[in-house]
């Protein structure tokens, strides 16, 4: 099975920037998940904990990908 010109465009290639958007990353299911800043809101309503200390997931919210109210890390710049 040979990877074609398709699989490695796919494998190297970075997701566009999309404006006014994020990435969520959960610490409990590990997905990455692009939402828009609205729907960032929407997730962290009506509790939401940030704890800038802490080293790597530091703010607790709901996760876009598995429902779960888990400690997650926001990527405002990719």
């Amino acid at each position: 099975m040979s990877d074609g010109p398709i699989g490695k465009h796919a494998l190297y290639s970075a997701t566009e920037r999309k404006p006014m958007t994020c990435t969520v990353e959960c610490s409990s299911c590990r997905e990455e998940t692009r939402v828009s800043l609205v729907e960032l809101a929407a997730l962290m309503f009506p509790v939401h904990f940030h704890l800038p200390v802490v080293k790597y997931h530091h703010s607790w919210f709901r996760c876009p990908a598995c429902g779960r109210r888990t400690w997650l890390r926001i990527h405002l710049d990719r």
